[in-house]
């Protein structure tokens, strides 16, 4: 794949991506973000548009990885058309003004040295004028929520997992922009973006309730005796091929698989193998679960 190849893939892909957000919503803008449900509405999407399909495992080998070919050309005609274009060949051609670049970059290569210079500077100086951030985290109750996976989304750099003193999270940044992905059990999952024009920098983030979530650890610890009542709801609330399995840790290290019936039978026995559970992960498609990973409270 030439560097040209590369860079009209790259604007292809931001072009898909903007696409999909007309008329739908994601957790980030760039499509190499996305995972989980954006991905399943995206294939959605595409299947309706131009009747055409990607698998998970596609989108993951050319959307997320740095690739080194490019796809199959029927698949580059299908994002084309999607996007708004002919074909593949009807893209570069409306995106061929790049080719200057390369022809004046003799002309020009003083003056991008001198710019380049100029950059290093800055990112000195921002490196040295670090800005103190504090953000803490509760929610809409205005409970303290320390429950939360924090991720630093950097700027060309590999993401960094911030970790929390109580329900707060500190941080010293030298840009002027911060970027973190929010990501817990029993909240919705959130990207922020904040411009860092104080120092220090202080703000409260309230997570929104992950109302299925919550409901299902209220099961698990509830002494309700309604057992038929909580299978009904139970089962409306989980798809039928739904993904479920017990994450073991310590000396029993493993994982154990669970059929829906099964599992919901566990749930509504009383003083059964499944009490006071601990969910780790869940993932929903058209209101329902489809992937619950968790594990006992006794066993963390």
């Amino acid at each position: 794949m030439t560097e040209k190849e590369k860079i009209l893939f790259d604007l292809l892909k931001q072009k898909v991506a903007e696409t999909f957000l007309k008329e739908n919503t994601a957790l980030s803008p760039h499509i190499s973000q996305w995972k989980g449900d954006d991905i399943v509405r995206f294939q959605e999407d595409l299947r309706h548009k131009v009747k055409g399909r990607v698998s998970e495992k596609w989108f993951y080998n050319y959307f997320r990885n740095d690739i080194q070919k490019l796809p199959r050309i029927d698949m580059l005609n299908l994002l084309s058309q999607y996007a708004g274009y002919q074909n593949w060949a009807d893209f570069m051609q409306q995106h061929s003004g790049f080719k200057q670049t390369g022809q004046s970059l003799k002309k020009w290569l003083p003056f991008g040295m001198l710019l380049l210079a100029l950059i290093g500077l800055g990112f000195v100086w921002h490196t040295y004028s670090n800005k103190e951030v504090q953000f803490c985290l509760t929610d809409e109750n205005n409970r303290p929520v320390n429950e939360v996976k924090v991720t630093w989304l950097l700027p060309n750099e590999t993401e960094k997992q911030i970790p929390l003193k109580g329900n707060c999270l500190q941080l010293k940044a030298g840009l002027s922009q911060i970027q973190l992905r929010l990501e817990s059990p029993y909240y919705k999952d959130i990207i922020i973006t904040r411009n860092i024009t104080e120092n220090p920098y202080r703000e409260n983030i309230v997570l929104k309730n992950d109302f299925i979530a919550l409901l299902l650890q209220h099961y698990s610890d509830s002494d309700t005796q309604n057992w038929q009542k909580r299978r009904e709801r139970l089962a409306a609330l989980i798809a039928p091929d739904a993904l479920i399995y017990q994450q073991w840790f310590g000396k029993q290290k493993g994982i154990e698989l669970y059929e829906k019936e099964d599992f919901i039978a566990q749930m509504c026995v009383p003083n059964g193998l499944i009490r006071h559970i601990k969910i780790l992960e869940i993932a929903y498609k058209n209101g329902q679960i489809v992937k619950l990973r968790f594990a006992l409270k006794k066993d963390l």
